[in-house]
């Protein structure tokens, strides 16, 4: 999620001999222990340990290479906690915790969609069903439900992919948006397709389906996502703030997208998403959320953790003239609801304003050890840049080290490497 697009994914040889190497040892560990780490404890369990160690050497590694600011990674096997790793600072002097809160941006996305799966488990929302029950006057009504507002291809314009916005929101990055004013964005593009009739990543979308449940509930969407995620997760590092506040302790997000090294912590994150899902977050909320909702499948029933993470859109969509992201989605990278899906790891991958993170889960049923979830969040630094990026195509380094990670972890059944737009 941003307004930069993501550069190809191109790991040194260095690095790939040292996680060719990491990973013929770790396959040997596998089929050494079964790795059942949570039957016996991460302490006690070989196969942990080479978890743990991994982890520490890649991020290490990638901390040193890019210079980032600050790097936090951590990763959980059926819901225990293998390993954590904290390096460089919140800001200078004082250095990065577990406990420390940056923006989630995208992993929101999947609250809001297992909200309104958990929605629907309670009987409350059918998610196909016209969203004129709710929106009447809203354009095209008649003809998009709220899965189709969750998998991207309700076909309304996204606001991020106007050009006027883009404009407006380079110009004065502190400024408050309403919805209104997002939505009117979207409004002013273009329809690219008919809904339910191609693929294309929408914000907007988002914010609609926030007043579709909004409308059926009579809550708002920020008590929502608290009643149906948050609280039963108990994700009390996860705090929703349409402003530019923070929870201390504070990770201050650095960027060069708009051609200068700044500090853009408290820029207003307003026109990301639906007000009411803007959140900050600690590296173990968003480690756990993932983990127990999409690798366990413990906050829906069976039929709505199949929803969320299907690959039915596979084959869907084509590629369009005047379409940032419509395209063929493959096996290598499909949607689901709220997620995106790279073989049978699900991630989300949130980048702007300074902030890069990457969740990845592999659910148990695909996984030999049980789920799996990495989750990776770092800060650039003045000389993470390259002259690409200090242009403006940044690249989101944590979704790229989440993926190595993953493909270590778990050799026999790795995501693909990232590639560009993904």
């Amino acid at each position: 999620m941003g307004l930069s697009r993501v550069l190809p994914f191109s790991p040194s040889r260095r690095r790939v001999a040292l996680r060719s190497g990491i990973a013929v040892a770790f396959v040997a560990v596998l089929a050494l222990t079964g790795c059942t780490p949570a039957a016996s404890g991460a302490a006690e369990n070989p196969a942990s340990d080479k978890i743990a160690t991994t982890l520490d050497e890649v991020s290490q590694e990638e901390f040193t290479d890019h210079e980032f600011t600050s790097l936090v990674a951590q990763v959980m096997v059926e819901g225990e906690v293998i390993s954590t790793v904290t390096l460089g600072e919140e800001m200078t002097g004082f250095p990065i915790t577990a406990d420390s809160r940056f923006r989630n941006g995208a992993v929101a996305i999947m609250y809001m969609a297992a909200t309104m799966l958990a929605m629907a488990d309670d009987g409350l929302i059918d998610i196909d069903e016209p969203i004129s029950r709710w929106l009447p006057n809203l354009p095209d009504a008649d003809n998009v439900t709220p899965r189709m507002l969750a998998s991207m291809t309700s076909g309304y314009p996204d606001h991020v992919a106007n050009g006027d916005f883009v404009i407006a929101q380079e110009a004065n990055p502190f400024r408050a948006w309403t919805e209104e004013e997002l939505l009117a964005y979207s409004s002013a593009s273009p329809r690219l397709f008919a809904p339910g009739k191609n693929w294309d990543y929408s914000h907007a979308g988002y914010i609609i389906l926030g007043h579709v449940l909004e409308a059926e509930s009579g809550k708002t969407l920020e008590e929502l996502i608290s009643q149906y995620v948050l609280d039963p997760l108990k994700l009390n590092g996860t705090v929703a703030d349409v402003t530019a506040a923070v929870p201390d302790p504070v990770v201050h997000g650095f960027t060069a997208e708009r051609g200068l090294f700044e500090d853009s912590t408290y820029w207003n994150p307003s026109w990301t998403l639906p007000h009411g899902a803007i959140e900050t977050t600690t590296i173990g909320d968003m480690t756990s959320s993932f983990d127990a909702i999409v690798g366990r499948g413990e906050l829906l029933t069976p039929k709505s953790h199949a929803a969320m993470i299907s690959t039915d859109l596979i084959g869907f969509g084509a590629p369009l003239d005047g379409c940032r992201s419509c395209h063929t989605l493959t096996k290598e990278w499909t949607y689901g609801l709220g997620v995106f899906l790279r073989n049978d790891w699900v991630m989300q991958t949130p980048l702007f304003g300074g902030y890069q993170a990457a969740v990845a889960t592999l659910p148990e049923a695909s996984s030999p050890m049980g789920s799996v979830t990495v989750s990776v969040s770092v800060v650039p630094g003045p000389n993470t840049y390259t002259t690409d990026e200090w242009n403006g195509a940044l690249q989101n380094y944590a979704a790229t080290i989440a993926t190595d990670l993953a493909a270590l972890i778990v050799p026999t059944n790795p995501p693909p490497a990232p590639t560009p737009g993904h």
